[in-house]
């Protein structure tokens, strides 16, 4: 007999929502005080009764077990990972059913070969609960691929989903601490790991800044020296600027020359408040187009390159203005 754990919430579920119905088009508004006290004493004795009755019963129950590794070789590592769970059938009475469907036991695989029968595994387990026998495991058999463990250091690459108020923004990228850490793993796993992320850190609204401990992305292939990292970002206030940049030609061949409309770019751009004076009388872009864009172009339009040369690392391009020019060629006499 299968034990209908879901089929018995269904039912009080809906019997409860009857009564919140019933409740609210007015029917239990005519029953006494009294008669409702009666009624709900006699409910739970009833349902208490039932489930004494039919839970002694046997039942068959399928529940999803976690499986977790224990005891790896020294030097070895999973090259890829085990199932997450494993569906066991087991046959026993319906309150020792019960408990452990709420409390499912993980199932400790030993991993000392390359094979282990799952279904043994279970059942030696589950022996210290008595009156609850297996009947069938899903999978029966585990093929574990072992490699030799490798260890290596890589950074820390912090993940952020971040908005800020109006004119806000991180001055620079956020630091961590530590900024690298140590992994280890499968050598077919870790070859193609160059850094590690972090948890996805999420903040709405910033403009002060911050120190948060984030957890680092947890993997169930790779061993991490460390558990979270603390980030650091210094929040600033940007104002805008626009700056009128002569356009330029490169790589062009001698005995020939171009001319543009318009020939000056605007570029705008954003820098922190304190930097905005630093940078009023300095040269902090250049726009040009190449020789290979006019041989490649049908159109008579080109969209200009345009470069950030100042040293100062604050600024940021925002936009530039027109984005297409015209071009004329002229051949020299």
């Amino acid at each position: 007999m299968e034990l209908p754990v879901e089929e018995y919430k269904e039912k009080l579920t809906a019997f409860w929502e009857n009564i919140i119905r019933k409740s609210d088009e007015g029917e239990m508004a005519e029953m006494g005080r009294e008669r409702i006290a009666v009624f709900v004493v006699s409910l739970i004795l009833a349902i208490c009764l039932w489930f004494m009755v039919n839970l002694s019963m046997d039942y068959n129950l399928n529940i999803d077990l976690p499986i977790e590794a224990v005891s790896m070789p020294e030097g070895q590592a999973l090259a890829e990972e085990l199932p997450r769970s494993a569906t066991v059938s087991l046959s026993g009475e319906g309150w020792k059913l019960i408990s452990v469907y709420n409390n499912p036991p993980a199932v400790e695989i030993n991993v000392n070969e390359s094979e282990v029968n799952l279904y043994e595994q279970v059942q030696q387990q589950l022996n210290l609960l008595s009156n609850i026998s297996v009947q069938k495991v899903q999978p029966i058999v585990l093929t574990l691929d072992l490699e030799p463990r490798v260890s290596k250091k890589v950074p820390v690459q912090p993940v952020i989903d971040v908005s800020f108020d109006n004119q806000f923004g991180f001055k620079e990228t956020p630091s961590v601490e530590p900024d690298s850490i140590t992994i280890s793993g499968a050598e077919s796993v870790m070859g193609e790991i160059n850094s590690w992320p972090t948890d996805t850190l999420r903040v709405e609204n910033m403009s002060n800044n911050f120190t948060q401990q984030v957890s680092l992305k947890n993997s169930r292939l790779i061993s991490l020296s460390h558990s979270e990292v603390q980030l650091y970002g210094e929040i600033v206030q940007f104002t805008e600027g626009e700056s009128k940049v002569d356009l330029d030609t490169r790589n062009f061949p001698s005995g020939r020359s171009i001319s543009y409309s318009p020939s000056t770019i605007t570029v705008k751009y954003r820098v922190p408040i304190d930097e905005y004076a630093n940078v009023q009388d300095n040269e902090l872009f250049e726009a040009y187009l190449t020789y290979q864009q006019i041989l490649e172009d049908s159109t008579g339009y080109i969209r200009p390159n345009v470069e950030q040369v100042s040293d100062n690392e604050y600024v940021r391009i925002r936009s530039f203005q027109p984005e297409e020019v015209a071009y004329f060629m002229v051949l020299d006499d």
